[in-house]
């Protein structure tokens, strides 16, 4: 039991080793030999559990897929309403993006690796998602019965992806908080009337915070 924990461990100290590489100087210029620097564990653990930086990559973007979509399910499962739970969650990927070195490489290498391909999945899945918190928008009454949810969220999906780039071309992500947080609020204030924004007096500024671990 002890030994599958550490191989567990050894694994995801590899995994998070590749994605800070990755995520400063992107896939064709990472290699094995930075990457086994990186983890501080030798050549032969490294093939142990991967065969090669290809495996590496795709692992990454796999767990920064599923990471995304578990922010979406637990936000669409908090009690309030939809605009609401729509700033959230862009508030909350931007965190990830600034905490979390799987998410940070995985956008990177789906840019990088995926260029020019269409659709891409994991974009798709995205869409969807912001798609199902505008339509449900719609229902709660504070977007206009006519608002194209689909066009919606591709916009939504598009400034999100737009200032995820440009806050690491300028700043290296620094301010990439600052820009996700502006981004929220004008995204949601956009789609409403502004007597829908005036009766809800919690949505500028929400966000959605984790709960604290057992024993933390």
């Amino acid at each position: 039991m002890a030994q599958q924990a550490r191989a567990v461990e050894t694994r995801r100290q590899i995994v998070v080793a590749a994605a800070n590489l990755f995520s400063r100087v992107g896939y064709e210029r990472a290699r094995l030999n930075d990457i086994v620097g990186e983890s501080g564990l030798t050549r032969g653990a490294i093939y142990f559990h991967f065969q090669s930086k290809d495996d590496l990559a795709a692992i990454v973007v796999d767990e920064f897929q599923a990471t995304s979509m578990r922010a979406v399910g637990t936000i669409a499962q908090t009690d309030t309403y939809g605009m609401r739970q729509l700033a959230m969650l862009c508030r909350e990927m931007g965190r990830l993006l600034v905490d979390d070195p799987v998410v940070r490489a995985g956008i990177r290498l789906i840019i990088e690796l995926h260029s020019g391909e269409a659709p891409i999945p994991v974009y798709l899945a995205w869409i969807e998602a912001i798609k199902y918190f505008v339509t449900k928008a719609v229902e709660d009454g504070d977007v206009p019965p006519d608002t194209d949810a689909e066009e919606a969220a591709v916009f939504v999906t598009e400034s999100f992806v737009g200032a995820h780039v440009l806050s690491y071309a300028v700043s290296g992500h620094d301010d990439l908080p600052a820009r996700i947080d502006r981004l929220a609020d004008y995204l949601v204030t956009a789609l409403m009337p502004d007597e829908r924004i005036a009766a809800r007096p919690d949505l500028l500024g929400a966000r959605w915070t984790p709960p604290t671990e057992p024993g933390a």
